[in-house]
């Protein structure tokens, strides 16, 4: 009995362990921007296997009617697929399907499929034409605008503030149009920019100077480096440049 009850504490300690990591990963977002594409390492594998990241069939991708485009990147590329299992897929063909919040790939038959949202951390899409090169790295973090699980996030920089992008392709539908005889149905687009410290999203009303400065903790060098620098703070770089210099005060504290 005293065996049975020591291995049981055992296996609490083990969850508890379990439960504590993850949580502690969960609480940074590990999206190195600059280093994502510099090739496949040992933990990376080609997908022979598509049901091990989700092989049902992608439905609804004719889009016939709608005008516009429901993916953030027309066009295939190749990407790196990273799971909440640690486990890392290349993707030699990948798009991401911002209406439905969802990673569309070709398996090794050429048949388009569907990955399951909910298994995945991040996916890192790398240049077509240097694949050592990033050329956009999104985040799976909960959607706080719709209040569901997961939002594919674009991440904007590395560091302990970075920016990111919760773009959500919408559809609608204009009155009808006597002289076409039908309404047009189109997708537009919203865009919900926030800044992720810690394990927090913080929603930004705008990019604009006073947003920004109003998320950031107060520094005495900051003012200073925006005259010098000219920065206006009403663009994405604009924004990206100020939280490297930030980011580069705090990473010497």
């Amino acid at each position: 009995m005293k065996k049975k009850f020591g291995r049981f504490r055992v296996l609490i300690l083990l969850v508890i362990v379990f439960i504590s990591t993850t949580q502690l990963k969960a609480q940074n977002l590990t999206i190195d921007v600059n280093e994502a594409g510099k090739g496949p390492s040992p933990g990376m594998i080609m997908i022979t296997n598509s049901s091990a990241i989700g092989d049902k069939k992608a439905k609804g991708l004719t889009y016939e009617d709608v005008e516009g485009t429901p993916f953030w990147n027309e066009h295939w590329n190749s990407a790196l697929l990273y799971f909440k299992s640690g486990t890392i897929y290349t993707l030699p063909k990948a798009k991401l399907n911002l209406y439905t919040t969802e990673v569309h790939y070709e398996n090794e038959k050429g048949v388009e499929l569907v990955a399951e949202t909910i298994l995945i951390d991040k996916i890192v899409f790398l240049n077509s034409k240097d694949a050592t090169k990033v050329l956009a790295a999104f985040a799976v973090l909960p959607d706080y605008i719709d209040n569901k699980p997961a939002g594919f996030f674009r991440v904007f920089n590395d560091g302990a503030y970075q920016l990111i992008l919760l773009q959500k392709n919408l559809v609608k539908v204009s009155p009808f149009d006597p002289l076409t005889g039908k309404n047009i149905t189109s997708f537009f687009t919203k865009y919900y920019y926030g800044i992720y410290n810690n394990g927090k999203t913080i929603p930004l009303k705008a990019l604009d100077r006073n947003s920004i400065l109003s998320v950031i903790p107060f520094n005495a060098s900051v003012e200073p480096w925006i005259k010098n620098t000219k920065n206006k703070l009403k663009s994405e770089e604009d924004i990206i440049a100020l939280l490297k210099y930030y980011n580069s005060i705090v990473a010497v504290k």
